[in-house]
């Protein structure tokens, strides 16, 4: 299958260089044709990882691996160019060398196995190329896949097609999951595959710096009233149904920031066209609506929240980071649409930290509920935090049997 796969490259190679060719990826083109050649006396570990999110995922781990094996250089890499403007901000102390990740095509693969030439490669949560892992597994080097997620729907597709799901996770020696159902789906595809469920590696996000979040408050919040209102990684035709539904709520204020940061103006205008007040985080001023523009801060905003919610999840996205907020101890809520994170949402749920809306006014009728009870549920979700803890030592227990 490898072999079918490189032989069309042939063909459709201008499939993964020419979307590299406008906007922000352009000028990391060069650097994911190009790899350095890493030339120090210690053995290397090879962390990639997809976007944002996942590098918020992968801090614990990298944090993990610094600490308890110093003797060897860390190499993270991510595929997305604001991922890796994320990795620059928040992985420098933990990784030796952050760089973008690979384009799965056979000569570009090749000078990165041979670049770097790790004792270890450890995929973190998505992106997942064949090409690169078909090498890596050819010389030899353990590959780890953490915080494995498969959807319902995919599951579907890879249970019909034993093919496929040997090619895309057939080179993994050990798929640790996400979720305790990630890990029942990938067991069925996979039954003789080492697979475990050591939990998520976004339950051990650290917050902040503590001066961080008392800064980003002492400055935004004599602009706010409340109760605060924090929306966070929102899509287009979501911000329509939070605005109607901040209208319908009728007090407070909205801190609003879609998943794109370029979108930004786009949804100022937007807010601007339903009627309210509005200015930019990077200008604050007295409005009802408040859009971030600023890279990075969503986790530290969230601090600001006497109610929070997380977007992708009103429009078929899939969902995006719900455990964010209960860091803070607030509560959460989210659309219908969380797919890529059902498990969670679920748990969640169960365990009264996590709330469903499907549009305006039932979100309304829940921030509202949400308002009424905020001193108990900020002591639930406190508590539902507390139990999840020693994920990436798990991790490192896997990784010692082949190091």
């Amino acid at each position: 299958m490898q072999k079918i796969y490189f032989g069309t490259q042939i063909f459709t190679w201008p499939c993964y260089i020419l979307p590299h060719l406008s906007g922000k990826k352009r000028h990391l083109l060069e650097k994911r044709l190009f790899p350095p050649k890493i030339s120090v006396p210690k053995p290397v570990i090879w962390i990639h990882t997809l976007s944002v999110g996942e590098v918020q995922a992968s801090l614990p781990l990298l944090k993990a691996l610094k600490k308890n094996y110093p003797g060897y250089f860390l190499v993270f890499t991510v595929a997305t160019a604001q991922g890796l403007e994320q990795a620059r901000l928040k992985a420098e102390e933990y990784a030796d060398l952050i760089w973008p990740g690979p384009i799965d095509l056979y000569p570009v693969i090749t000078r990165y196995v041979k670049g770097f030439n790790p004792r270890a490669f450890i995929l973190v949560e998505s992106d997942v190329w064949p090409g690169v892992l078909s090498l890596l597994k050819k010389k030899g080097v353990p590959l780890i896949f953490a915080n494995a997620a498969i959807s319902k729907k995919s599951f579907e597709k890879f249970k019909k097609y034993s093919f496929l799901r040997k090619f895309f996770f057939g080179n993994f020696d050990v798929i640790g999951t996400a979720t305790l159902g990630d890990f029942e789906r990938f067991k069925k595809l996979l039954p003789t595959k080492k697979i475990f469920f050591p939990g998520n590696l976004k339950f051990e996000i650290e917050l902040p710096p503590t001066d961080k979040i008392e800064k980003i408050i002492s400055q935004l919040s004599p602009f706010l009233k409340r109760p605060v209102i924090v929306c966070g990684s929102t899509h287009p035709g979501e911000e329509e149904i939070l605005f109607e539904a901040f209208r319908l709520f009728g007090q407070g204020s909205l801190v609003i920031a879609p998943r794109k940061t370029e979108r930004a103006q786009e949804v100022l205008l937007l807010a601007q066209k339903k009627g309210f007040d509005v200015a930019l985080r990077s200008k604050p001023s007295h409005a009802q609506v408040m859009v971030v523009d600023t890279l990075g801060e969503l986790l530290a905003l969230y601090a600001l929240a006497d109610i929070a919610f997380v977007g992708g999840t009103l429009v078929p996205v899939g969902g995006h980071n719900i455990f964010e907020p209960v860091l803070h101890s607030i509560p959460v809520s989210f659309g219908p649409y969380v797919e890529s994170i059902s498990d969670l949402a679920s748990l969640m749920i169960e365990e009264g930290v996590g709330f469903c809306a499907s549009d305006a006014p039932a979100l309304v009728a829940l921030w509202q509920q949400m308002l009424a009870r905020n001193d108990t549920l900020s002591s639930r979700v406190s508590n539902f935090c507390k139990k999840f803890s020693g994920i990436s030592e798990k991790y490192l227990e896997i990784l010692a049997t082949f190091l």
